[in-house]
């Protein structure tokens, strides 16, 4: 009998994390407001955890069927934002990303990986959004969890040698990217 109600909370837990982010496949994807502080966790302590562990070595697919590697963008700060058409959040803070891309242009690269099922999801989306920094895609959905990621979006930032020194679960505003790029990168 104590089993039922840690299964019900467990299956309550679940449809919420889905509600939040699940895969929506509708053209509908509403506005997300990015001040609602119900977008983001509310601790920092768990989110900006230094990570140590490197991105060196690791490839990824391209959106057109090619394979990159994170040591070709490595050298300088780098962001790695992690996205998908199916999440709103996601959608909202990308043109954000872009925003604070076009400021540390040259001081800071940036690079998105779709956990989208199709390429072309990924290439709408960056249209749509604006986006213009470099994009790849986790093919096989193999890279995130490999990573030990569990929330989307989720944002690393990473030093010029490719150690992720912070780990951003959540939306993030132009304004606390630029702060995490700060404290973090520079």
């Amino acid at each position: 009998m104590a089993r039922f109600p840690r299964i019900i909370a467990g299956v309550l837990a679940l449809t919420l994390v889905a509600a939040a982010c699940g895969d929506n496949n509708d053209d509908d994807t509403g506005t997300i407001n990015l001040d609602d502080s119900g977008l983001t966790p509310a601790t920092d302590e768990i989110q900006t955890e230094e990570d140590g562990d490197s991105l060196r070595g690791i490839t990824f697919a391209t959106l057109d069927g090619g394979t990159d590697s994170f040591d070709d963008h490595l050298g300088q700060p780098l962001v790695v934002n992690f996205f998908a058409a199916w999440c709103p959040p996601c959608r909202a803070e990308m043109p954000e990303f872009e925003e604070v891309f076009q400021e540390f242009a040259g001081e800071v690269g940036f690079l998105g990986i779709s956990r989208d099922p199709t390429p072309q999801a990924s290439i709408d989306l960056i249209a749509e959004t604006g986006v213009t920094y470099a994009a790849g895609w986790d093919k096989d959905d193999t890279l995130f969890p490999t990573l030990r990621l569990f929330a989307m979006p989720t944002t690393l930032f990473v030093n010029p040698d490719g150690t992720i020194v912070a780990t951003w679960a959540g939306v993030l505003t132009a304004d606390s990217l630029r702060e995490m790029i700060e404290d973090e990168l520079l």
